[in-house]
């Protein structure tokens, strides 16, 4: 009976955790470095998320680079002042660098917070 009821408690968080994979594209990005905003670059960015089932968000960027996170905490909700919805996620990259992904609401800006003053934004 124990192992019955092992059996479906596993078989249950397997189900509750399991993510639906989506894809998002962009088709531009531009870097804040030192708080100053860089050129924008005009490229084609594929993101997917929940890659593999796993709570991966990976990036495929034109060039042929490729571009892997690590989801380390579930969605939170939030606004900005301004009152845009948008989603926060903690991440980690594979070199072990701690990511906060921001996915707006309005499905054009999808936001890298890599440290103070350093970010990717990825627009439509």
């Amino acid at each position: 009976m124990k192992k019955l009821l092992l059996g479906a408690l596993l078989t249950l968080s397997i189900t509750v955790s399991a993510q639906d994979t989506f894809v998002k594209k962009y088709t531009s990005y531009v870097t804040k470095v030192k708080d100053v905003l860089q050129p924008w670059v005009q490229s084609e960015i594929t993101v997917v998320f929940n890659a593999d089932n796993v709570r991966d968000i990976v990036f495929y960027y034109t060039d042929g680079k490729v571009k892997r996170l690590h989801q380390i905490t579930g969605a939170k909700d939030g606004k900005t002042v301004g009152g845009d919805g948008y989603q926060i996620i903690e991440c980690v990259d594979t070199d072990g660098v701690s990511i906060t992904l921001q996915l707006f609401d309005d499905d054009t800006c999808l936001r890298l917070i890599i440290f103070e003053g350093y970010l990717i934004e990825f627009h439509k």
